[in-house]
């Protein structure tokens, strides 16, 4: 996870049906890539398309034998941590490196890292464990436990549910390492499922300390190209709360005659992806409903984006388009775009921090009440160097909420007090070269978040180790 290149190759793969397309929950169990090792299968397609795939094996190793610790490492430098965070892996701050090891055999896998998030003069220093975890294969299901970072949906540039824009918390949970369909005639209709459940712990300075998050996602694919997910992650229990897990989960229910006690962030989202001849399109959308009913008084947030991948030359690249739109805006109901529910994505009067993790949204990277245009290109050579630029335009908070924000409200917007419009251009390169990868990006806005003014230019550069 955090690899746009990887990613790129692995949805090319899935247009063309040669991985099961569930590609819209990271990380990808490796079960669910063996096919790819299959050279009959893979000797009459197109260059590009048996490059990717070698890639995505390189990546994603199908063989265990080898059972020593092995050594990694990450570091990454910017005079600025950006803002509007996407699939790719960035520095939370200044600096932030980690190191440690991994160890991997048939049934069980372990990683250890430990490392530091800080500003260049040492000052806001946080300790992180982030990306460590212990799992294990347990007949066809994939336990894990750690701090592991996910991607629940189909955007590139955001989510609205969980994304990597916040810090991953320590968690336990589980999904399957094959999405292979059921064998049963009665339920084989539903084609590849995948079933990601999980336990965390939202721990650190909050309000509502050692809030619990569960949750609940399935995604299927009952139509060849067709993905669909279901979502849905609770916020339960935690001071001044009562504990009561099981009343949380089976009470969905939350209308002005009934009242949760919990603060529920439940969506839908529909992926397709097919190949015309050698080009490759997949259009997707995200539905987010805030701690309500599906139907009624739903406070829906939306994202909707396409994209559009194809070889590039003769020498085994490819390029991908990809333009995307998020709004957290959300309408008192579904489409309903006429009644604004001012302030109500990501806030809850229940639970004051929100849904949130160290201060950041655990979804989409601008918190409530913005809208985000994303367009990016990005080229992968047969080298594995992966090109890319991107344009946002980002509305970030909205007059009436920020009005609100300054009476005290628990309702607000973390990223900026006050309305900005940002118009942000960014070039990046990564390059595989051995056992490392070299990253670097440079980013151009003309507008800072509240108080900042002007625009600002930033530069980063990372390296990764991995044996």
């Amino acid at each position: 996870m955090g690899d746009r290149g990887l990613r790129s190759d692995v949805e090319l793969l899935a247009s063309r049906g040669l991985i099961d397309g569930l590609v819209t929950t990271w990380p990808i169990p490796a079960g669910q890539v063996t096919r790819l090792a299959d050279a009959d299968r893979m000797e009459h397609q197109p260059e590009f398309v048996q490059r990717a795939a070698e890639r995505i094996l390189a990546r994603i190793p199908l063989d265990h034998h080898d059972q020593d610790l092995h050594p990694m490492a990450d570091a990454r430098l910017t005079n600025s941590a950006e803002t509007i965070r996407d699939f790719g892996t960035l520095a939370r701050d200044q600096a932030d490196a980690s190191a440690g090891l991994s160890w991997n055999q048939d049934q069980l896998s372990a990683r250890l890292l430990v490392g530091e998030q800080t500003h260049f003069d040492g000052n806001d220093a946080r300790f992180a464990l982030d990306g460590s975890y212990v799992a294990a294969q347990l007949g066809g299901v994939r336990v894990y436990g750690g701090w592991v970072e996910q991607w629940e949906g189909p955007g590139w540039t955001s989510s609205l549910l969980l994304s990597n824009n916040a810090r991953p918390f320590p968690k336990i949970g589980l999904m399957r390492n094959d999405p292979h369909a059921f064998e049963s005639p009665w339920l084989s209709w539903i084609g590849p499922w995948q079933l990601n459940l999980f336990v965390g712990l939202l721990d650190g300075e909050r309000i509502d300390r050692y809030t619990v998050l569960t949750g609940f996602r399935l995604s299927f694919a009952p139509l060849q190209g067709l993905e669909i997910g279901l979502t849905r992650n609770t916020e339960l229990c935690g001071s001044h709360h009562v504990c009561d897990p099981l009343k949380a989960e089976i009470d969905v229910r939350n209308d002005p005659t009934h009242t949760d006690e919990t603060n529920d962030e439940a969506g839908i989202d529909f992926k397709v992806s097919h190949s015309f001849g050698v080009l490759a399109v997949s259009p997707y959308v995200q539905f987010m409903n805030e701690d309500t009913g599906p139907f009624t008084h739903a406070y829906t947030s939306y994202l909707g984006g396409l994209t559009l991948a194809g070889p590039w030359q003769d020498a085994g690249a490819h390029w991908r388009m990809i333009a995307e739109y998020a709004d957290s805006v959300a309408t008192l109901n579904w489409f309903d775009f006429g009644k604004k529910a001012t302030g109500t994505a990501y806030n809850n009067y229940t639970y004051v921090d929100g849904y949130r993790y160290r201060d950041r949204t655990l979804g989409f990277s601008l918190d409530s009440e913005s809208r985000l245009l994303s367009l990016a290109g990005l080229l992968t050579d047969s080298a594995g160097w992966t090109y890319r630029v991107v344009y946002y335009r980002a509305h970030i908070n909205s007059a009436a909420l920020a009005a609100i924000q300054q009476t005290g409200s628990t309702e607000r917007n973390v990223v900026s007090a006050q309305p900005v419009l940002i118009n942000q251009i960014e070039a990046g390169l990564s390059v595989p070269l051995h056992l490392f990868t070299f990253d670097f990006a440079m980013r151009a806005q003309d507008a800072q978040v509240y108080p900042r003014d002007g625009g600002k230019f930033a530069v980063e550069g990372g390296v990764s180790y991995r044996f």
